[in-house]
């Protein structure tokens, strides 16, 4: 259970916080042993029931946490306690997640855990990656460069995401206007329509068969529309519950990769990715193989985090990261492999793979820029087809009234 505390310091400062304990005897205690003089301690209320429904909305972004690591490494970098530092940040930030986040690592601090024990223990919000970088530079004693390394690494992964949701607002947008239309169509248009046809003596069997298949959707879903809405719920339900298994976050993996404009664009953002964090951790003086493992972690892709696993497990048998690489060419072009077999040869592995990441960074930009332009053709040409398709189930019968006249 969580504690809110008051107490003071040893100069005489009053501090507040969160803290986690079993009892508020053990969070007393921990509080003391920290060297503060407890000045008021009690459980903290749970939150309200709307609070927790809608929990996952409140989410912290890269742009929340790059800002939260680099307030931080600029407050310690100015010889600022930990300690302060935190509640600098925690009440500087606008982010309920992270001020929470950081309010409790103040306390974790202050009853004796160390920066990156504080940080594990909200592995939602800081991920593996995060927490080895932090763990290794308390060992180097380079705690806010190491930090800085990581605020300019959310920076750039930011970047990049917005980029990449920029190019994908406009499909969207004309995909989910598409669908709103064809379901006003099915539901309102059609069975109108199709009374007015049926009216007129044409027999429904002398129909065009897309016709009739648009006006039997559409007289389902009049008619039976608490049915059908359950169908389409259920329906969506077990879509979602099978992509978020293994084998369907594996299958959506290899559909996508494999796909002619959007497979090259995913395969640049994850070497981009792996070169990055590979690069940030061994700055980081993590060793090859757990950097190697981490970086497959977060990276984003199964078949990818697969190669990378396989990768790590070589590179403790003793054979060399580019040999391994050079293996798997479907997911890591020959320029990646041959500048990491220059890294590995010079002893500059960091700086080579920082350079790819640029590469590869600019190739994305340059992709992200060109992917409006050739997905909006494209998904002109398909919404064309399918509402030329609508059109003419709507206009043949109307057509073959008339020639009765």
């Amino acid at each position: 259970m969580k504690f809110n505390y008051s107490a003071r310091n040893e100069k005489s400062q009053i501090v507040s916080g969160v803290l986690e304990a079993a009892t508020q005897e053990a969070a007393l205690a921990a509080l003391q042993r920290a060297g503060l003089v407890v000045i008021k301690i009690e459980k903290r209320e749970g939150d309200a029931w709307y609070l927790k429904a809608f929990s996952f909305l409140q989410k912290a972004s890269l742009k929340d946490l790059s800002i939260f690591t680099r307030q931080l490494a600029t407050l310690l970098e100015a010889q600022v306690s930990i300690v302060e530092s935190l509640n600098t940040v925690a009440d500087q930030t606008t982010n309920s997640v992270v001020k929470e986040a950081v309010m409790e690592m103040s306390a974790d601090i202050q009853a004796g855990l160390s920066l990156s024990d504080a940080l594990a223990k909200h592995p939602n919000l800081f991920s593996p990656f995060f927490v080895n970088m932090i763990k290794a530079s308390e060992f180097t004693g380079r705690l806010d460069e190491s930090l800085l390394y990581l605020a300019d690494y959310y920076e750039t992964q930011e970047s990049i995401n917005k980029k990449v949701k920029s190019a994908m607002i406009y499909p969207v947008f004309v995909i989910g206007l598409f669908v709103i239309v064809i379901i006003i169509m099915v539901t309102v248009v059609v069975p109108q329509l199709g009374t007015v046809i049926l009216e007129s003596g044409v027999p429904f069997s002398e129909l065009p068969l897309m016709t009739r298949i648009l006006f039997s959707v559409g007289d389902f879903f009049t008619k039976y529309y608490v049915l059908a809405t359950g169908f389409i719920v259920g329906i969506v339900f077990l879509l979602i519950k099978y992509f978020n298994s293994e084998e369907g976050r594996m299958f959506t993996a290899t559909f996508f990769l494999h796909m002619p404009i959007i497979g090259p664009f995913l395969k640049r953002l994850y070497i981009s990715r792996f070169t990055e964090t590979f690069s940030v951790l061994l700055k980081g003086a993590i060793p090859v193989a757990q950097s190697l493992e981490i970086s497959g972690d977060v990276i984003g892709s199964l078949h990818y985090q697969r190669v990378i696993y396989e990768v790590a497990e070589g590179v403790r048998q003793g054979q060399l990261i580019s040999d391994m690489l050079s293996q798997n060419p479907d997911y890591f072009p020959p320029l990646v492999s041959q500048m990491i077999a220059i890294g590995e040869k010079t002893g500059r592995l960091e700086e080579l793979l920082r350079k790819v990441a640029q590469f590869y960074n600019r190739e994305l930009e340059a992709l992200v820029n060109s992917l409006a332009e050739i997905v909006q053709p494209v998904l002109i040409v398909m919404i064309g087809i399918l509402i030329g398709g609508l059109i003419a189930a709507i206009i043949l019968p109307i057509y073959q009234i008339a020639q009765q006249f």
